[in-house]
């Protein structure tokens, strides 16, 4: 039996876009569907995507005011104007992906107008579905052409209410993560994977994907002066980050735990007391499934910056700026059992789980509706 296609749209700027379309892609293959996963701007402009992803990343760690000023900036932009400039990047491919794969129906988890005008302009009889990957939505992820809109948040969906979507188009469904974040674990196992035990007071540290997060050797430097501590740092793919932390490693073999990319991160977030990261979409998303704590650190100014202000509005993160912010907050959540479980019980309220599943049924139900009446 031949399996009904489904378009996966992404784009590679941080990696929280990818990791979404892989969630929604293992959903639907779940279900009956053949998920394909595209990478349009980059299959389309090679070379332009990876000078643009370049310097995305090296913006966060560089170029925060640049970055401010062009999130900020086009927040301020009509929005058509935005879509206008967009929706002839990655035309060509997106008509070959249609052609070829004779879809169902188009998830998009980036902004690629291309896609949607194309629909619409060709009269392609295929619904097309955004789901935004962050807890603010931007102008920029708004297209007329788009059937429906999945959020984080009722906030976003007001967001974009205000922006001139109507309502019955958006469903405040969460931000799908990795079923692993939903499974039980063998804590016992786990603790003596990681070296800690249940009584341990464990802070983790995540660098990021791209390992972007700044002062980590002094960090944990300073933490790991308090013996009660147990520490974890998660390098991702910055390798010299690694490297630079090792000697810690191994001066501090019982209370140190250094890696580099972690497959089982839901293993290490479900028995960490408190997370110090950068306030990606998807980390927070994480952290939220296993309510962990957070401390949000340094975020930059833009969809960063806007993720951190409604965790920390929500009672369910303290955004600090520098070391010595964060190991005083640390000290305040093992010292203040009430501050720690309040925290948890705001970051259950916060999360929707099981987005991916809510996605995915909606989707193929209102494509199954839409087929019969078109039959």
């Amino acid at each position: 039996m031949i399996r009904p296609t489904a378009l996966i749209l992404t784009a590679n700027y941080g990696s929280g876009h990818v990791q979404v379309a892989n969630v929604l892609a293992e959903e639907l293959k779940n279900k009956g569907y053949q998920p394909v996963i595209s990478d349009l701007f980059g299959e389309a402009h090679p070379i332009m995507s990876q000078v643009t992803q370049s310097i995305f990343i090296k913006s966060f760690s560089h170029g925060s005011s640049f970055y401010k000023w062009f999130y900020y900036g086009t927040n301020k932009l009509n929005a058509n104007t935005i879509t206008q400039f967009s929706r002839y990047l990655g035309r060509k491919r997106f008509l070959e992906l249609i052609n070829e794969h004779q879809p169902h129906f188009v998830i998009t988890t980036f902004p690629l107008h291309a896609a949607p005008f194309l629909i619409k302009k060709s009269r392609f009889n295929i619904p097309i579905y955004t789901v935004i990957t962050d807890y603010f939505a931007h102008p920029f992820w708004i297209n007329p052409s788009i059937d429906r809109y999945f959020v984080a948040s009722d906030s976003v969906k007001y967001g974009l209410i205000k922006h001139g979507v109507d309502k019955n188009k958006i469903t405040a469904s969460g931000i799908p993560i990795r079923a692993d974040f939903y499974r039980p674990i063998n804590r016992e196992e786990v603790f003596t994977e990681y070296g800690v035990t249940p009584s341990s007071r464990v802070v983790t540290i995540l660098a990021g994907a791209q390992g972007v997060l700044k002062n980590v050797k002094v960090l944990a430097q300073r933490l790991l002066k308090d013996p009660s501590l147990r520490v974890i740092v998660v390098c991702g793919k910055n390798k010299t980050l690694y490297q630079k932390l090792k000697p810690l490693a191994e001066q501090y073999s019982d209370s140190f735990r250094l890696f580099g990319y972690v497959e089982k991160l839901h293993e290490i977030l479900k028995i960490s007391h408190c997370l110090v990261t950068k306030p990606g979409g998807i980390s927070i998303t994480e952290a939220a499934a296993v309510r962990v704590p957070l401390l949000l650190y340094k975020p930059v100014p833009g969809q960063e910056g806007e993720n951190a202000k409604y965790f920390e509005e929500k009672g369910a993160a303290f955004v600090v700026h520098t070391v010595d912010e964060i190991v005083s907050n640390v000290q305040k959540l093992f010292d203040n059992e009430a501050l720690l479980s309040s925290m948890q019980r705001n970051l259950e309220l916060i999360h929707h789980s099981h987005s991916s599943s809510l996605i995915a049924d909606y989707v193929m139900e209102e494509v199954q509706e839409l087929y019969q009446v078109t039959r």
